[in-house]
């Protein structure tokens, strides 16, 4: 097997993270269905370990550091019943679902029982496999991106990237809103103001920066997603200048919905959508965090047309030579 790499961090260490090949996503689900036994990725070599091979490695050789062993994301019991009560709730045969939720609320062994009623319908039975082998990829997917760093999609390999743009794409649906913010724009956007607010100095500036922006403008355009069961997951704000020049001053992903890949979506969404409006050029602001993002813009021929910096006024006092006449 031929493994591509990328870094997985940017300190001393010199391990990589494996290319997310269709066998490493097998083995990793397969890992992470077992409630026995740790599993690890073994970064050297991109492969799955269980917990006793990774201790006779590192008992083998005292040089080896514990930072090559990455262990799989978690998959409780708990995390397989919210599963199962998903699923039940797309079966549209009322008998089969009434007798799936009387398994779920029966206690002890309901995922044998959950196996057994659907045993008895093929059709339904496979659709759950699909299900659920589809459920378990997104999961990863979506662990394997953060591991990478957050919306970094250049390292995941294409057709994993449709995959999982076509599950978001059924999971989720965009309309676009224009009016004063409801009660729950509202809720979406002071949340992640909030958690900036608490975050580094940038985010904390950036949260100013983007209250004092969005009270005076009053913005009156919108781009929502929401999940299925109605719920907000994503909004973009944005705002005409011109006949051809539309600019987004603010846009955010509730922290659930994160690190699947929805801010893509919702601003392919977005960009089209401004195509049909005649709209040529698109400015988004970046603040906090989503500095970081304009890697993401950069493969699409975007360019600064402006550009913030912090920096202390210790570090310039310190650092740069005094000008005697500064204060005469």
């Amino acid at each position: 097997m031929v493994l591509r790499y990328t870094e997985v961090m940017k300190d001393s260490t010199s391990f990589q993270l494996p290319h997310l090949s269709e066998e490493l996503l097998d083995s990793i689900i397969f890992a992470m269905e077992d409630q026995v036994t740790f599993h690890y990725i073994d970064l050297k070599d991109g492969t799955v370990l269980q917990e006793e091979e990774k201790s006779y490695i590192m008992d083998e050789d005292e040089d080896v550091s514990d930072d090559r062993f990455l262990p799989i994301p978690d998959w409780t019991p708990s995390d397989g019943f919210r599963l199962m009560e998903k699923f039940t709730a797309k079966v549209r045969n009322q008998s089969l679902q009434q007798q799936l939720y009387e398994v779920l609320q029966s206690g002890k062994g309901v995922f044998r029982k959950f196996k057994d009623v659907l045993s008895q319908e093929p059709i339904i039975e496979r659709k759950w496999f699909s299900f659920k082998d589809e459920q378990l990829k997104r999961v990863v997917v979506s662990w394997y991106r953060k591991q990478e760093g957050a919306l970094d999609l250049e390292h995941l390999p294409e057709e994993y990237e449709e995959f999982f743009e076509d599950i978001l794409l059924e999971d989720f649906t965009y309309d676009m809103y224009e009016g004063p913010a409801t009660d729950e724009i509202d809720e979406i956007i002071h949340a992640t103001l909030h958690e900036m607010s608490e975050g580094s100095e940038e985010d904390k500036i950036g949260s100013l920066l983007l209250t004092r922006r969005l009270e005076s403008e009053q913005p009156e355009h919108y781009l929502l997603a929401r999940a299925n069961d109605g719920t907000l997951a994503a909004i973009l704000i944005y705002t005409p200048l011109t006949e051809e020049v539309v600019q987004v001053p603010f846009f955010t992903v509730a922290k659930q919905y994160r690190g699947m890949g929805l801010f893509r979506l919702l601003f392919d969404a977005f960009s089209r959508q401004m195509a049909r409006f005649h709209y040529k050029k698109m400015i988004v602001n970046l603040a906090g965090e989503s500095v970081g993002l304009e890697k993401y813009f950069s493969p699409y021929k975007a360019r600064n047309a402006t550009k913030q910096v912090t920096l202390s006024t210790e570090s310039w006092n310190s650092m740069h030579p005094s000008l005697e006449g500064a204060f005469l």
